[in-house]
């Protein structure tokens, strides 16, 4: 079976839209690349191309969520229209904390 294939032979979809604007989240550059987006998505140990990121992005444009401009004859810069979902625990924690005087660690 090759990475990144189910038991079938089909691709599985490994990282996710929250995946994705996660890591423009965390970059202090709000217009990233292709490429950038991939390298970002490695920090959180997510293995995917650039060319499947730019796939991915082009889908993501589709539903409102990314925008893109294109940059030069090949470059393009995409930016994230949303945030992404917090998770679970820290929206407990932001739930637990709202009328608390506690905002120094979540």
């Amino acid at each position: 079976m090759s990475q990144g294939r189910d038991d079938t032979g089909q691709f599985k979809e490994t990282v996710t839209e929250q995946d994705i604007l996660k890591v423009f989240d965390y970059e202090d550059d709000p217009v990233l690349t292709a490429p950038e987006v991939a390298d970002g998505l490695r920090r959180f140990g997510k293995q995917i191309t650039p060319e499947g990121v730019r796939n991915r992005l082009e889908e993501m444009a589709d539903q409102g969520l990314v925008s893109r401009k294109k940059l030069g004859a090949r470059a393009v810069g995409w930016w994230a229209e949303v945030a992404p979902d917090l998770s679970t625990e820290t929206a407990e924690t932001i739930e637990d904390r709202k009328d608390s005087d506690e905002w120094t660690e979540l």
